[in-house]
């Protein structure tokens, strides 16, 4: 993270993440972020697996970290909902073109540095992000290793 952070020169005020999972990047941006915002519906999703709804349990992982605001609700409501500018945000959703695209495009508008995980296992993933460094003029940096790390700045 620090290698991103010094690379891209991007601030460490705010850190959105959409899809929080279990909470392994999050608690990794809390280490480097003033503050760090997890949106997830908390229930996994048919590419991640299901499971019963841990938002409670999240909670409480995340608790040493008091940087960490974690926010139940679908990526999709919370773009409608907010705006506003962050310093990076993370996009690891459920791993489709379409979502990934409608959310990454709306995170590559709404901050300095679009993070986005899974770029090569999931060729759609990589599709829209390339596509939404397009629609944005910025650059796509593809990173292979570890199932693929997609950065637009």
């Amino acid at each position: 993270m620090e290698d991103i952070i010094r690379r891209f020169d991007i601030d460490t005020g705010s850190c959105l993440e959409f899809g929080v999972e279990f909470g392994f990047s999050t608690t990794v941006f809390a280490n480097y972020f003033k503050t760090v915002t997890g949106v997830d519906l908390f229930t996994g999703d048919p590419h991640a697996g299901r499971h019963e709804n841990n938002f409670l349990q999240m909670q409480e992982s995340v608790r040493p970290w008091p940087n960490i605001s974690l926010v139940q609700a679908d990526y999709r409501d919370f773009i409608r909902e907010h705006g506003g500018h962050y310093d990076m945000i993370h996009v690891d959703i459920i791993h489709n073109f379409r979502d990934t695209f409608r959310c990454g495009l709306w995170a590559a508008q709404h901050s300095k540095v679009t993070l986005f995980h899974d770029t090569e296992s999931y060729p759609a993933v990589k599709r829209a992000v390339s596509r939404v460094a397009r629609e944005t003029g910025k650059q796509f940096y593809n990173y292979p290793r570890f199932f693929g790390l997609g950065i637009i700045a």
